[in-house]
């Protein structure tokens, strides 16, 4: 009897101590995160990709240089801007139409903390 009561004082004594790792680990990560991301608007670089953080609108946005895409958690879509934008405040001109080009989504994924 005294073998058994041996056995189950030492795993919960191994029970105990491993609660309380984990229980430390998570609060240290959890820590750690907080302090990585930055407040507010800002740049992070994952996978090769620099992708932009907007604290406004609570999403992610990357530009490959002509086009820019925003992050919904059906992946990469692409963002018009707003269609009304610079339709008054200007003299119009004679202006041509740009050809139709061929816009390819990015399927790159974001970095989740």
């Amino acid at each position: 009897m005294s073998n058994a009561r041996k056995w189950l004082l030492g795993s919960l004594a191994v029970v105990a101590l491993a609660t309380v790792y984990v229980s430390l680990e998570v609060a240290l990560s959890r820590s750690a995160m907080a302090e990585d991301r930055p407040a507010g608007d800002h740049w992070a670089h994952f996978d090769g990709h620099w992708s932009f953080w907007h604290e406004g609108d609570k999403r992610w946005y990357y530009t490959d240089g002509a086009h820019w895409y925003y992050y919904s958690p059906t992946g990469w879509v692409l963002y018009t801007f707003d269609k009304l934008f610079g339709l008054t405040g200007f003299e119009r001109a004679h202006y041509r139409l740009p050809e139709p080009a061929k816009v390819v989504v990015p399927r790159h994924e974001v970095y989740h903390r």
